[in-house]
């Protein structure tokens, strides 16, 4: 097996696992079929965009026909299905069940996965559920790292990759144990498992929670797999935060209680929709009213149907936004969809350490910001400790002046390119004993030597200002960090705060009484004294650095 980085995004990576002649692409989704007993036929699924299925071992070996057909096709040919197959052990039904014993032993299932030629089987391990006390789940989780390491001598394919289960459920020092000693073995894929319960009660922040504590101590050299993560809503941030897959039979699930799924407002009830929000054939062809009056069969099929190309469709979406270095802008709007998800974007805030490791450099497109949550991205985070580790001020500054940014960016904008020329050429001081900085809701102070670097000089956000709102307040909190270390350098500052200002389209335009620049107004006046002041002109602040 080979898996190839091709570009990355957050702690999202696009790439491709090559393994027996087959390839997929990452992030992906594994639909989960059943080995019998499909709404839609395993062959079918390509049609869908799908390069790769679950299915499970434990059924077939329980059905001695069905065993016995599979044994002597094997189970690509039997399935008719060329892609990659992962198995599943039977320990999803022990986990869905809660059964305390289990009527198979690891050997036989583990070695029955290698007969029928699954390209990704999963051992047996014993998930953890979240009910599971600190003691039990220790136990299950030292019990399937041991039969993890049984698995290794027991191994008898070259072609088989396998599945390595994390386990630790709520407890997340069990889960950073399970990631540690899972992580010493040799497995295709790490899977993170008990999460199904979490996802059906939409506990997007446990669920994520378990995704980021993985990521900190798992090799990062092998993709990361989610046990039955099927709602195309959650895709987006489940990549952003280090899923690389996903496998879920959701798709038909939520089809037989004729839940159809969208990513704008989650999933909804068939009967409660008039027109279908969406353009996928099913949705072009048929109506609601006429799916309802369908037998149960065929509805099921279509719902199941839509709900794949949805998931697909995403999937996607999101290895595009990867390519173009827009995934935070795509879970932006994506979390919009649930209260739970935005609950959950909340600990990117916490993992900011963690998120900025792996943040490009720099990107061919500009930066958007239009959420409360964009203030919480490793790109800020950076620029932040950047400035604070890693500026320093101009030798020669002794004047400070602190420029409003306007509706447009530094010499993009008439009235700023107005100011620089009158500051560049003024006969009152030296232009190298003047400093300028722009103050930014987003940024904070942004140096003038800095306005044409990225992100800085690359971004777009909304013009409303509130001062509850948290671009703002962290925008203060980072001026007041520069300023605690570098106030200093300078002798005199100003603060220009203009009456009127031209914007891009050459219309002039009130300064905003609400701007928050004017909260600078006594944070620089509490640092300065009699050193500083608020003009609305250029040719006033030059007076005021030249007198004595």
């Amino acid at each position: 097996m080979k898996f190839e980085i091709e570009d990355v995004d957050a702690l999202a990576r696009l790439g491709r696992i090559n393994l027996n002649g087959k390839e997929m692409i990452t992030p992906n989704l594994f639909p989960v079929v059943h080995p019998s007993r499909n709404i839609i036929a395993a062959q079918d699924l390509k049609t869908f965009g799908a390069q790769c299925l679950f299915t499970n071992a434990y059924i077939i070996y329980k059905n001695e026909k069905l065993k016995t057909q599979i044994l002597q096709k094997g189970l690509h040919e039997y399935l008719n299905y060329d892609g990659i197959i992962a198995t599943d052990s039977g320990a999803f039904q022990q986990y869905m069940y809660n059964k305390d014993s289990f009527d198979l032993d690891a050997t036989t299932i583990e070695r029955f996965q290698e007969d029928i030629g699954s390209d990704f089987p999963v051992i047996l391990d014993i998930p953890v559920q979240l009910e599971d006390n600190y003691e039990i789940a220790k136990e299950k989780v030292n019990t399937t790292i041991e039969r993890a390491k049984d698995n290794l001598s027991r191994r008898s394919r070259q072609d088989c990759y396998w599945f390595g289960p994390l386990h630790g459920g709520t407890h997340l020092d069990l889960l950073k144990e399970s990631t540690i000693e899972m992580s010493k073995l040799d497995f295709g894929v790490y899977a993170i498992g008990g999460i199904v319960k979490a996802f059906l009660n939409y506990r997007f922040d446990l669920t994520t929670q378990m995704l980021l504590t993985v990521k900190k101590h798992i090799i990062p050299n092998t993709p990361i797999h989610m046990f039955g993560l099927g709602l195309p809503q959650y895709f987006s941030l489940a990549v952003a935060c280090g899923c690389d897959l996903m496998d879920s039979a959701a798709y038909v699930l939520f089809a037989k209680e004729n839940r159809y799924f969208t990513l704008s407002t989650g999933t909804k009830k068939l009967e409660e929709l008039k027109e279908f929000p969406c353009h996928c054939p099913i949705c072009v062809k048929y109506t609601p009213t006429e799916l309802m009056k369908f037998e149960e069969d065929l509805r099921i099929q279509l719902i199941a149907k839509h709900n794949l190309y949805l998931s697909f469709s995403e999937l996607k979406t999101i290895r595009q936004a990867i390519r173009e270095g827009n995934l935070w802008e795509l879970v932006e709007q994506r979390i919009r969809s649930h209260p739970n998800l935005v609950k959950a974007t909340s600990l990117i805030k916490k993992n900011k350490p963690l998120f900025e490791v792996y943040e490009k450099i720099y990107k061919s497109h500009g930066r958007l910001y239009s959420s409360k949550e964009s203030v919480d991205r490793p790109l800020i985070y950076r620029y932040e400790q950047k400035l604070l580790n890693n500026y320093r001020p101009p030798k020669e500054a002794q004047y400070f002046i602190v420029l409003p940014e306007l509706d447009v960016k530094g010499k993009t904008s008439p009235t700023i390119n107005k100011w620089l020329a009158e500051i560049n050429n003024n006969d009152l001081i030296k232009r190298e004993q003047i400093h300028l900085a722009f103050y930014s809701i987003i940024y904070g102070i942004i140096p003038y030597e800095l306005i044409d670097s990225f992100p800085m000089g690359q971004y777009e956000t909304s013009s409303t200002y509130n001062t509850n709102d948290g671009s703002y307040q962290n925008s203060i909190k980072t001026t007041k960090k520069f300023l605690a270390k570098f106030s200093t350098t300078y002798e005199k500052c100003g603060l220009l705060i203009p009456d009127f200002f031209q914007n891009q389209f050459e219309e002039t335009r009130q300064f905003p009484e609400n701007h928050p620049i004017h909260r600078l107004n006594n944070i620089l006046k509490r640092v300065y004294n009699s050193n500083f002041s608020v003009f609305s002109q250029i040719k006033d602040i030059l007076h005021f650095f030249k007198e004595k």
